[in-house]
């Protein structure tokens, strides 16, 4: 099947971005002709690229129609509408705030919608449109986000993943969980990575909501639901259903997170938080079975298979995905050479403690051997002036025996 993924913006990394990719990924891997249109390239656009999936900024550039059109927001679905008038168009709404991310309601445009979370349905569902609502959740590559390493007992490091966590919300955070000694680390606001599972492995916590909080959980990180909209805390077992139909918003509760909330639910940590995260993303978050729900919504449109593919088709296809897998490669190997840079940096920067100590060990010791020294002689010296003073006595008796039996009487 021919697919075209769309979104107006794909410059920056954020939710609906990072979702459309997981998505095209996934459907390229079961074979499908799979391509992105956007009026804004950028980083995310050489992301999918890489891949695996062309990348098109432009309507003139699509060339011949795709068997289903799957958009993400108002501006693209009425692009494509107006270009391929007769394909099948599906739309995913992310938002239940933003109206540009809602489904266009203008008649045969867009006829179902796939909604990741309960809170957006009933937005949907509000709606004066007849549109077929169709409930997922969000995908998550759980090869990509997987464990590295193990969270520590004692949490010393978190990651607050954000494009909104700042202001007075971000100084309670670092106020109250600073007492505690753990070391914030940021990313979203000024600092952005395409390969944020990278850091997630080298932190005990990751701070967040939406998506970032579901690509912590599968990387075995303890998920903490923050943000400037609200917070929800620790995502548990018992917590997980509630929070995931909502969205992860952080704005389940009835009251906000205080300082003194924060300070209590960070004594609450458990690195078996992750592993149980990790559990609960594996059970109702892979990405590959969303490809294929994904699939059955845009066949129940009558978008078919297409042409089969074709030898050149093919082959083309495998060289992306096989220049996926270097690149990807590649890039652990990039960040292996940085750890073990890190690692060599700590190996001589303890021998340098190593030596220091010592040194300062031996000099001490010599300190120590000089003061003894001095001690002794400051011993031979009290033996020396003791027995002078038991001589004086016995001279003193012998000159004058009443001075002596007076001094005895004292």
């Amino acid at each position: 099947m021919r697919i075209l993924l769309a979104n107006s913006a794909f410059h920056r990394v954020g939710g609906s971005e990072t979702y459309l990719t997981t998505l095209g990924e996934n459907l390229v891997r079961l074979g499908h002709d799979v391509r992105i249109y956007t009026r804004v390239a950028g980083d995310m656009a050489m992301l999918a690229r890489r891949r695996g999936m062309e990348v098109v900024d432009s309507v003139d550039d699509l060339g011949a129609p795709a068997d289903a059109v799957l958009a993400q927001d108002g501006i693209v679905a009425h692009d494509l509408a107006a270009a391929w008038p007769d394909v099948p168009q599906a739309f995913v709404c992310h938002s239940s705030l933003f109206d540009v991310q809602q489904p266009p309601i203008v008649p045969g445009i867009t006829a179902s919608v796939i909604v990741l979370n309960d809170r957006v349905r009933r937005r949907v569902e509000a709606l004066n449109a007849d549109l077929d609502v169709v409930r997922l959740t969000q995908p998550i590559d759980t090869q990509r986000f997987s464990p590295t390493s193990a969270p520590n007992q004692r949490p010393t490091r978190a990651l607050v993943l954000s494009t909104y966590l700042d202001g007075a919300p971000r100084r309670a955070l670092e106020e109250a969980w600073g007492r505690a000694g753990i070391e914030l680390v940021s990313l979203g606001i000024d600092e952005v990575d395409l390969a944020p599972e990278v850091l997630m492995g080298t932190v005990d916590i990751v701070v967040g909501k939406g998506r970032a909080v579901l690509e912590a959980m599968s990387c075995g990180r303890a998920a903490y639901v923050f943000d400037s909209f609200g917070g929800d805390g620790w995502i548990t077992p018992e917590s997980y259903a509630a929070v995931e139909a909502d969205g992860i918003t952080g704005q389940l509760g009835d009251q906000g997170l205080d300082t003194s909330r924060l300070e209590s639910d960070l004594a609450d940590y458990s690195p078996e938080l992750g592993r149980l995260g990790r559990e609960l993303v594996l059970r109702h978050h892979d990405a590959r079975r969303h490809a294929h729900d994904v699939l059955d919504v845009l066949t129940g449109l009558g978008a078919g298979h297409g042409r089969p593919p074709t030898l050149e088709s093919e082959v083309g296809r495998q060289i992306r995905l096989r220049w996926s897998a270097e690149a990807e490669l590649f890039g652990l190997r990039a960040e292996m050479r940085r750890t073990n840079a890190r690692a060599d940096n700590l190996e001589v920067w303890v021998a340098e403690e190593v030596e220091l100590a010592r040194k300062e060990t031996t000099h001490a010791r010599d300190e120590l051997a000089t003061v003894l020294e001095e001690l002794e002689k400051v011993r031979e010296r009290v033996d020396v002036l003791t027995e002078r003073n038991q001589r004086l006595r016995r001279r003193l008796r012998r000159l004058d025996p009443e001075a002596d039996a007076g001094s005895a009487d004292d």
